[in-house]
């Protein structure tokens, strides 16, 4: 549940951060129609007057809203000519997103009512009420009396309730948008009937609109509107659509997204047919079946976006045909076979992912022979095989992810990169001090889990804008490589490697490294390298060689901890009582060192270990923050360099493909439980861990930690202890592993778990 409702929200944020500059681009169509004029009509002042009464306004948007002249307000403008109010623009696309509460409203936006004296605007042909919040209100009916509009936007403005059929009489209208921003699919359209009469319609937008009631007529109706350029009706709730359509009255359309419904059979024939299309989202449908090789006919499609259906043998051939084609978006089906060869032909691609299917085959040359354009390559998760092109020339400001494959042989040279994820594969080799000269604008790197060799380059320095550098589970040997120009590093794997020496004390005096994971090497001496890396939040040393007592300087310093691993090392003397400080933790694994003396009473003090799983909500919150409060201000500025310059849901679509493996991979870590090693993936969060075990600690459990109350593993075994099993212990009624065995304690139980 938490990791969907984490999906929801990233991809909730990337379509607020590509929608901005498309609702501008769109709305500059109508601009031209008017201008402001310095005089104004007394009966359309005062109706605008009326109407700023009904509104709270704590942003003081409408502050100049006074005077004689209304043509010189903000978001008014009028008639040069004759002076008539035509033009009302008070949307505001929200300058803040609350990845907690997407439902939140700008500070900025309009609260209230619309008061009908704007039917005195009788020339009004744009109105722009987008992004404002209406209080959960219907859309009123006297909207349906502007009869000169062109131009009515109402979206993400907290409407509820059925939209008003009288909407159909505006014969004028050529831009419709009443798009809902949450998943409760607050605005309700139980019928399309009334839309046949907005003949001129060019672009219709319901996006999130509860459309479930007219599953059953709603192209019927969309198929009288013969001026119709573009239509979204992503996750409306539908669940039907015709096989077949016998006469396509709208032959004009560019536009047409209806993801993330519940469509659940193939793909219709006739959506193939419309070669004026340029966009096609058909994405989390459920649609099965394969792609036809009539999809050549779209040879003006420049979007073809497929992803996590059920669609399943090869690819068509003749998609190498689509000349116009920029992104192709088929991720998460089930295809298989090998990938045609045809795809080089695409010149203009900038786009590829094709990741998450059954794709087998070797991925040659001739497959980028003209892909000059290419900003995302993303074949992650099939079984592709061989050997990769020795090197490839991308785009700068590339994502390449080939991720979980069978690719073999040495660590290809990708120049032009800002991503790139070769992780799970089965490269060797060294990794060459070459290796980063074409790409000096690389941000994430992660070559882990493969066969690499040899030692760090040192080059690896040059790459002055990387942030996440995941290399674990190779074979790489020697030392940690100077990082002292990695100012921008904030995530650093090494983990499960042959890496010794002493951890370099550059490591964070210039980058602001939060996750540090070294876990399973050979890293001797003590730790007071670490000293400037304040703003740790994940700080695994486990399995190494480290001595020495912990310093106290880790729980007052480091007040962003919420994982310490220091599990298999051999350090010694007393647990300090600092790290009771820590506020942030909920992971502290000290197993398998030579500690002695007794628990810290004060480990009862763990305030993160006090939360309470029964809400669900805040819980939820707080698990969701773990992670984006390190990753936001990065996913905007990745998801903006590998949506390749496009906008809107498309855009979205593409910066998610690319960021969320990489946002999991910040979401993995290994403990011991139970004394197996696990792995948890993407949960890490909710993971409430204290391990003392395998030490020589003494004296009696203290009850404080009976007060702990979110623990969900208490490994204390294979110590010293003394006294009586607490009673309190069944106060921890979220714990799911308890092992106190190999002690000396009264009232002996068993290791339990559930």
């Amino acid at each position: 549940m938490i990791t969907s409702i984490f999906t929801y929200f990233l991809l909730l944020f990337l379509v607020h951060l590509f929608s901005i500059g498309f609702i501008s681009l769109q709305a500059s169509e109508f601009v031209s129609y008017s201008t402001n004029f310095t005089t104004c009509w007394e009966i359309e002042r005062n109706a605008l007057l009326k109407f700023k009464e009904g509104l709270q306004d704590p942003s003081g948007r409408l502050s100049s809203w006074v005077g004689n002249y209304c043509c010189t307000w903000s978001g008014v403008g009028c008639n040069r000519q004759t002076g008539h109010v035509t033009k009302l623009d008070l949307g505001m696309p929200p300058i803040s997103f609350n990845i907690n509460d997407p439902k939140a409203f700008d500070p900025a936006s309009l609260q209230g009512t619309i008061s009908p004296s704007l039917l005195d605007l009788k020339y009004l042909y744009y109105l722009d009420l987008s992004w404002n919040n209406f209080e959960q209100t219907p859309i009123p009916n006297f909207i349906g009396s502007f009869t000169k509009l062109e131009y009515l936007d109402l979206s993400y403005a907290s409407f509820s309730g059925l939209v008003p059929p009288h909407l159909g009489n505006l014969s004028n209208l050529r831009y419709l948008d009443l798009s809902s921003q949450s998943l409760d699919q607050d605005t309700l359209v139980s019928d399309l009937s009334w839309i046949h009469g907005l003949s001129s319609l060019e672009r219709l937008r319901l996006k999130m609109a509860n459309l479930s009631f007219a599953s059953t007529s709603w192209l019927q109706a969309i198929n009288k509107l013969p001026s119709l350029m573009e239509l979204d009706l992503s996750f409306c709730g539908l669940h039907e659509i015709p096989t077949s359509l016998p006469i396509l009255n709208f032959s004009s359309i560019q536009i047409i997204h209806l993801s993330l419904n519940h469509f659940n059979s193939p793909i219709p024939g006739w959506l193939f047919n419309i070669s004026s299309l340029v966009e096609l989202d058909l994405s989390s449908n459920g649609f099965s079946g394969q792609i036809p090789p009539s999809v050549q006919n779209l040879n003006n499609m420049r979007d073809l976006v497929l992803y996590e259906n059920d669609l399943s043998g090869p690819l068509p051939i003749s998609i190498g045909n689509l000349s116009s084609l920029e992104t192709l978006f088929l991720s998460s089906n089930q295809l298989n076979g090998t990938i045609p060869k045809s795809i080089g032909q695409l010149k203009k691609l900038i786009m590829l992912a094709l990741s998450s299917n059954n794709w087998g085959g070797v991925v040659s040359r001739i497959h980028f022979l003209h892909l000059n354009n290419m900003k995302t390559l993303s074949l992650h998760h099939n079984k592709l095989c061989g050997e990769l092109p020795r090197s490839l020339q991308f785009h700068s400001h590339s994502l390449v992810d080939l991720s979980f494959n069978l690719f073999e042989g040495l660590v290809p040279l990708f120049s032009g990169v800002s991503m790139l994820n070769l992780k799970n594969n089965s490269l060797s080799g060294p990794i060459p001090a070459n290796f980063v000269d074409g790409m000096l604008h690389l941000a994430f790197m992660d070559l882990s889990e493969n066969y690499f060799n040899g030692s760090i380059p040192s080059s690896i320095n040059k790459l002055e804008k990387l942030q996440v550098l995941l290399l674990e589970n190779n074979e790489l040997s020697g030392n940690i490589p100077s990082m002292n120009r990695l100012n921008k590093l904030w995530t650093l794997d090494l983990s499960n490697n042959n890496l010794f020496g002493n951890i370099p004390s550059s490591l964070c005096s210039q980058s602001p490294l939060i996750h540090l994971k070294l876990n399973g090497n050979n890293f001797y001496g003590k730790l007071s390298s670490l000293r400037n890396c304040t703003n740790l939040g994940t700080l695994g040393l486990a399995n190494n060689q480290f001595h020495g007592g912990i310093p106290r300087w880790i729980g007052e310093t480091l007040s962003c901890l919420s994982i310490l691993q220091l599990r298999g090392n051999m350090f010694r003397g007393k647990i300090p009582k600092s790290l009771c400080s820590l506020p942030l933790l909920h992971v502290m694994d000290l197993g398998q060192n030579n500690f002695s003396g007794s628990i810290p009473p004060c480990l009862g003090n763990l305030s993160s270990l006090y939360q309470s799983k029964n809400d669900t909500s805040v819980f939820a919150a707080v698990a969701i923050d773990a992670v984006v409060t390190n990753f936001i201000t990065v996913a905007t500025t990745v998801a903006t360099i590998v949506a390749g310059g496009k906008e809107g849901v498309v855009a979205a679509a593409i910066a998610f493909e690319g960021l969320m493996p990489f946002i999991d991979e910040m979401r993995e870590m290994e403990f011991n439980v139970k004394g197996q090693t696990l792995e948890f993936v993407k949960i890490i969060d909710l993971v409430n861990l204290i391990d003392l075990s395998s030490n020589n600690l003494e004296g009696e459990i203290p009850e404080e930690i009976m007060k702990l109350s979110a623990l969900g593993t208490l490994n204390l075994s294979r110590n010293q202890l003394t006294g009586n099993t607490p009673e309190r212990i069944g106060d921890l009624q979220l714990l799911e592993t308890l092992d106190l065995s190999v002690n000396h304690l009264s009232a002996m139980r068993c290791a339990v778990s559930t």
